[in-house]
């Protein structure tokens, strides 16, 4: 393996982990943001203290404002990682390796779930 491949393969594996962990991320959030609107209303209609529900509140509002700023990142990392398989898809020698493979795996995954979320 040439230098430039592994140098190519390396760059791969990196845009991959990033994807993979800012969709993980992403859908962190997400479910946080949904489990904290829940413990918001649950301290509402248990008639909580306002400071509690101020509190819950504002942990809900950063987990909100988490969501978009983590789906740009991971719209930007998924673009330079698609970029990266779309320009390597021609060449055999990298397009049959599992790290390839991975990152193709990865963007398809990506897509699917932004699909079913409507986005």
């Amino acid at each position: 393996m040439s230098d430039s491949t592994a140098q190519t393969i390396r760059q791969l594996k990196i845009k991959t982990g990033v994807v993979k962990r800012l969709h993980k991320e992403e859908s962190s959030y997400e479910q946080e943001v949904i489990s904290q609107k829940e413990v918001v209303q649950k301290l509402k209609d248990e008639g909580k203290d306002g400071a509690d529900i101020r509190a819950a509140e504002r942990v809900l509002k950063d987990s909100e404002m988490m969501v978009p700023r983590t789906r740009k990142q991971l719209e930007q990392a998924f673009q330079e990682l698609e970029d990266l398989v779309n320009a390597l898809h021609s060449e055999e020698a990298l397009a049959s390796t599992s790290e390839f493979q991975d990152a193709f795996s990865q963007l398809q995954q990506v897509e699917a779930d932004w699909k079913s979320d409507g986005n």
